[in-house]
């Protein structure tokens, strides 16, 4: 890739993020008029969403400077400017532009209708979820996921006899008796409160569906087999807890213990009677560490306290503090400091998102495609799905050329499967496989080839949801226009601008004489060196050059730095600090043998071939370095020439100075 066309591409990846606030082909938004471009009104509301969207949101586009609207608002201008004179010369007629588009609408509408119907209700979801924390405790009856049918209905039918005794028995009680859970020794099956994403899916849905006192009237499967859950309590999300601590320690023998027992509780005595904690603790604080700060001990979620501790905080308020309380060490006296709260959905989202990938969206996307198959009477011609996975020989790959002629022609038409009145063909699915990459090389196995169809089973079902994308969701026909906008201002750019690079030695060096204080050598040293690990071998070399042999003739003898021997020991000048060598040999005079020297590595001699001081590059020497900045800075004079052709063509007009009232509406009113 040529460095012209990396240019290009991240022209095209920075202003595309600006492709969704071109207006070309619709009318502009009512609002407050930020200016015109070419008879276009550009709001100032317009300029608000568009700068939000690509400045990390409303909160932070409110405390932007000024400086940074107008730089925003010019890259604005520009960009619709841009994308205008596109349109005025026909580009969208263009028949590889057209092509271009019609991908980008299969893969892009795919994606959203993903992203709108499966993940963002699901995080959505989660997100209000978590405004809650359970309280549960379960039993668990094991069962491993390869578990046999036998297996799985002894698991099932235990998990529901525990089930039935449940009104009758104690949940402690029976969770002793016949949890598989190896906690179940020291928690009698209390899991503590517990928020959303804090446990596996089923057991989570289970919990949370289920009100105080419920319990599953059905095991909930997971990975570790069969829960019967109850809920014994739920209340609102406080969130992480910050807490501070006076700690007062027991000597390493502990025989003061019932000394640091009265000095704590007279601490505490003192803190009742209104002493500030946070002084108390610089006095009185065993933890040198926290005791200078209050005592701060920082945040924690409640799932990292251990369950008595976290029990006690979440049932305090904040300010409140604990009795002192005892550990191995000595005894603490906790002060709730601040509970963090859930945060707002644009603060979680990210983790959301992170979360719902790695622990929901596999079977969400499962069910997603089993519910479009059910909406589209999907269903296969069994038999001919049966002859087609095993006609194949294993041993061959879907890459041998010839691998469909064992498909005999008159299987070519049969019906595979088919769904919403469509009907897919052997032959298709013969098709499917030769153009599609994912299978390259695929071995042609029975189960291989059931994974094939399946995977055309669901590309063919999904674009075809997807087909009708735009009538479900308004917001994709506003997406396609961004992408469409998006692929014309990067064709108008290569044409308007990197084709237009004028690439010539004269203008070359007029940038170098500009810029010639940026491309320098620093001081440098040109010497040969004879290098082994051997203090014997160092010696007879040496012996041989003061003999008079030719010093590249020894080194190409007797040097054992990897790529050296070749080069007959030279190093071609390098920075006097390039490395320890280097550094000995600037201090050397030219032509000089010293005799060998150690260090580190091993032993060298060396001989100074001669130095360079620091100095600016010729012309010639800053060439390799030369060519990335001259294309950047020839690229930026020729844009900003055509920039001023278009605004001279179009027309521009602009009151800046109606930036500083931006962001003062209320962010429930942008969209």
């Amino acid at each position: 890739m040529t460095i012209r066309m990396m240019q290009g591409m991240l022209v095209f990846a920075v202003v595309a993020v600006l492709a969704g606030c071109a207006t070309t082909g619709g009318s502009a938004r009512q609002g407050t008029s930020l200016g015109s471009i070419g008879g276009e009104v550009l709001t100032l509301e317009e300029f608000e969403d568009s700068f939000a969207k690509n400045n990390g949101g409303w909160e932070k586009s409110v405390t932007s400077s000024l400086e940074e609207r107008e730089r925003f608002l010019d890259l604005l201008v520009k960009f619709k400017l841009k994308v205008r004179e596109a349109y005025s010369r026909g580009l969208l007629d263009d028949p590889a532009i057209q092509e271009e588009l019609k991908g980008y609408n299969t893969s892009v509408a795919t994606s959203y209708m993903l992203e709108k119907e499966l993940v963002e209700p699901q995080i959505r979801g989660m997100y209000e979820r978590r405004k809650a924390e359970v309280h549960a405790s379960h039993i668990l009856i094991r069962l491993q996921n390869e578990a046999s049918p036998n297996d799985t209905l002894e698991a099932y039918e235990k998990a529901m006899k525990v089930i039935s005794l449940v009104p009758t028995i104690g949940f402690d009680t029976l969770a002793v008796s016949y949890s598989e859970d190896q906690s179940v020794s020291f928690n009698k099956g209390d899991l503590g409160f517990f928020s959303a994403g804090q446990m596996v899916p089923p057991f989570e849905d289970a919990a949370f569906s289920m009100k105080e006192g419920e319990y599953t009237r059905f095991p909930a499967r997971t990975n570790f087999g069969y829960h019967i859950i109850k809920v014994t309590g739920r209340q609102p999300y406080r969130g992480a807890v910050r807490v501070a601590h006076i700690l007062k320690r027991f000597s390493q023998s502990g025989e003061d213990s019932l000394a640091v027992r009265d000095s704590i509780w007279a601490i505490y005595g003192k803190l009742k009677d209104g002493m500030d904690f946070a002084e108390a603790s610089r006095l009185l604080n065993d933890d040198q560490r926290a005791g200078p700060l209050g005592g701060d001990l920082g945040t924690y979620d409640r799932q990292a306290l251990p369950k008595d501790i976290g029990d006690q905080f979440y049932s305090m308020e904040v300010g409140d503090i604990t009795e002192p309380n005892r550990q191995s060490y000595g005894y603490h006296i906790f002060k709730v400091m601040e509970f963090k709260g859930l945060g707002t959905f644009q603060e979680l989202e990210k983790e959301l998102r992170q979360q719902y990938q790695q622990m929901r969206y596999t079977d969400d996307y499962q069910q997603y495609l089993h519910g479009l198959k059910k909406k589209y009477e999907f269903s296969f011609d069994v038999p001919v799905l049966y002859q087609l996975t095993h006609m194949f020989d294993s041993t061959k790959t879907s890459s041998d050329s010839l691998w469909s002629e064992m498909v005999p022609p008159a299987m070519n038409p049969r019906t595979l499967f088919t769904y919403g009145g469509k009907t897919v063909t052997v032959g298709d699915f013969i098709v499917y496989i030769t153009t599609s990459q994912e299978f390259k090389g695929t071995r042609l196995s029975v189960s291989q080839v059931e994974e094939m169809v399946q995977r055309m089973v669901e590309v063919n079902i999904l674009q075809f949801h997807a087909e009708k994308v735009p009538e479900r969701h308004q917001g994709f026909t506003k997406l396609m226009e961004e992408y469409r906008d998006g692929i014309l201002l990067y064709r108008i750019e290569q044409d308007e601008v990197w084709k237009k690079l004028p690439e010539n030695d004269s203008l070359m060096k007029v940038y170098y004489e500009e810029t010639k204080e940026n491309y320098r050598f620093p001081n440098r040293v040109k010497f040969l060196e004879i290098f082994t690990e051997s203090d014997s071998l160092i010696k007879v070399a040496h012996m041989e050059l003061q003999q008079g042999a030719d010093f590249r003739l020894v080194a190409e003898k007797y040097t054992t730095r990897p790529g050296f021997k070749e080069k007959q020991g030279l190093w071609d000048f390098v920075p006097y600090d390039a490395n320890l060598v280097a550094r000995y040999a600037a201090i050397l005079p030219p032509d000089s043998i010293p005799p060998p020297f150690d260090h580190p590595d091993g032993w060298s001699i060396i001989q100074v071939l001669a130095k360079d001081s620091a100095r600016i590059k010729t012309f010639e020497e800053a060439l390799p370095d030369l060519l990335g900045g001259y294309q950047e800075y020839a690229s930026k004079r020729r844009e900003a020439e055509w920039v001023d052709s278009l605004k001279t063509k179009y027309g521009v007009t602009l009151r800046k100075e109606l930036l500083g009232e931006a962001f003062m509406r209320k962010r429930s009113a942008a969209n």
